[in-house]
């Protein structure tokens, strides 16, 4: 008995010195493999692929606009020559245990192994997947960047490798490496940045064009810049004092838009789009890198209507008068005209404005749904609540929409339209209602191909967000907060469509005639413009 419990647990060992030698052998020899086949192209060779166009079409696949890469945005800069601040600012926002740390954060690695996503957030891993061009969050990429990483680290000094990461890493407006992005950015050369300006840049990196305030406005961009300066000051990089002395730079508008390349208004659709994709894991060096096309929601007959409408309609008008127009498929969600302006780079159709009565239907929706509550009473909670869910953001870059600057409270004027909405969101929601219910949010992109083949597609299931019986008859509704922001919104059942006019400040307006501004002047006749193909067919 004593001999057969003997051999057994013999037995038992061998196999789990199998399993052990297989659990940590077989990992060492990829490990060791990999080290030897695997190489990291230098940043020259990254930036050379970078010269490829991305295509951005219509719907229809006709072209809308090329995204060419514009002379002197790669500029290759030493290390020696980037300024102590802006390396000590990406370095503390980015990737703060960089100096210290074997080429990744095991930490992350082990986030990565368990979920599949996760772990290239440091320097030189961002340096890895930027220069092998590989994105997909798989294992395979990962255990690749760690062994690159560790090969990288041991042949380059830590100098090098920050080199090489600044250098590709996009800034925006179609920059590559730091002295483009101060250009860009400040006019200004490298050398000549403030802390306040090092600390932007670093900010930009997460997502550059997330960040612009050319497109996302000033703002958000500042809180982007304040969470970097805070990070700064967190890791001992500045003084509490100088922290405090601390404020956010003058940004310029983008070269580019000044340098005539392209409308305003074609400016406005591009940083959308590329917004869209960057959040989706598809920046801009990945479009030019893998030489992509960019199939859009836009429809052109749409896009022709809507710019000549806010232009026709607007000529003689007072001068600081301004418009947007969004028009949103019910079916889909998908973006069919966006005209934010082309009066500079403030994009009309993603600044807050107050909808007033505009808001209107959004509260006949929570009147709706109070019939069953005890008692059938309309809070500011339930209003708020029924923005959502026809398609109200609930937060835009980490702050709460439809809510008092503290972030708690809403006051009871919400009903009557006081809290600001972009015109794009506004546009959504009554998508949502023409759809009878169903909501997908509005996106500009519709698939991206690289030559037939599709490699990625917009996922377009609606979603059931309100009942049936609250969604709104077909038709324009005129609306507007005061005499300063004007309003018409209405669908069909194929085409959900915002007007907005107003100005830069909030105060009364008229026409020529010195007739008030309302929705049911400027903005209906430019609806009205717009949706002609719509009204025509009913």
């Amino acid at each position: 008995m004593k001999n057969n419990r003997r051999r057994v647990w013999r037995r038992v060992r061998r196999v789990a010195y199998v399993l052990a030698g297989l659990v940590i052998g077989v990992p060492a020899i990829a490990f060791a493999i990999g080290y030897l086949v695997w190489d990291v192209r230098s940043p020259q060779e990254v930036l050379a692929e970078l010269d490829k166009t991305a295509v951005v079409e219509y719907a229809d696949g006709t072209e809308l606009m090329r995204v060419v890469p514009p002379d002197g945005d790669r500029t290759f800069t030493p290390y020696d020559r980037i300024p102590r601040k802006l390396v000590d600012a990406i370095v503390a926002v980015e990737d703060p245990t960089f100096w210290t740390n074997d080429g990744f954060e095991p930490t992350g690695i082990a986030r990565a192994m368990v979920t599949g996503v996760g772990g290239g957030s440091g320097i030189t891993q961002q340096y890895i997947k930027n220069s092998t061009g590989e994105d997909d969050a798989t294992l395979f990429r990962k255990f690749k960047e760690l062994v690159l990483a560790t090969k990288i680290t041991d042949r380059q000094s830590k100098e090098q490798i920050f080199e090489s990461y600044v250098n590709i890493i996009s800034f925006g407006r179609n920059t590559h490496g730091p002295a483009a992005a101060a250009q860009a950015y400040f006019g200004k050369q490298l050398a000549d940045i403030s802390w306040s300006e090092a600390t932007f840049l670093a900010g930009m990196l997460q997502a550059p064009y997330g960040h612009d305030p050319a497109t996302v406005g000033p703002e958000q961009a500042a809180r982007r810049w304040t969470y970097a300066a805070d990070k700064l000051a967190e890791r001992g990089y500045v003084s509490p004092a100088d922290r405090s002395g601390m404020a956010y730079p003058q940004v310029l508008d983008p070269d580019e838009t000044r340098a005539g390349r392209t409308s305003y208004s074609d400016y406005h659709i591009r940083q959308q789009v590329l917004t869209e994709l960057e959040t989706r894991g598809w920046p801009l060096e990945r479009l030019r890198r893998e030489g992509l096309t960019v199939r859009t929601t836009l429809d052109r007959d749409a896009q022709g209507r809507a710019e000549r409408a806010v232009q026709d309609r607007l000529a003689g008008e007072p001068a600081e008068l301004r418009a947007a127009v969004v028009s949103v498929r019910p079916r889909d969600g998908g973006v069919a005209a966006y005209a934010g302006g082309n009066w500079g780079v403030t994009d009309y159709a993603v600044t807050p404005r107050r909808p007033g009565s505009a808001f209107r239907p959004v509260v006949q929706l929570a009147e709706f749904r109070a019939r069953a509550d005890d008692p059938p009473v309309v809070t500011g909670p339930k209003i708020r609540q029924a923005a959502y869910d026809a398609g109200v953001p609930e937060f835009l870059d980490g702050a709460r929409t439809l809510t008092a600057p503290d972030g708690v409270r809403i006051a009871s004027s919400i009903a009557e339209g006081t809290y600001r909405l972009r015109p794009l969101d506004l546009a959504g929601v009554f998508a949502t209602f023409a759809s009878g219910g169903m909501r997908v949010a509005p996106h500009f992109v519709a698939e991206l191909r690289r030559g037939d083949e599709v490699v990625w597609r917009q996922d377009t299931t609606p979603v059931p967000a309100l009942p049936r019986e609250a969604a709104l008859p077909a038709g324009g509704v005129p609306g507007e907060y005061g005499t300063s922001d004007a309003w018409m919104a209405g669908a069909s059942t194929s085409m959900a469509t915002l007007v907005w006019v107003g100005g830069d400040e909030e105060r009364p307006r008229a026409d020529w005639k010195g007739v008030p501004l309302t929705g049911a002047t400027l903005p209906s006749d430019i609806w009205r413009e717009v949706m002609s193909p719509e009204l025509s067919t009913r």
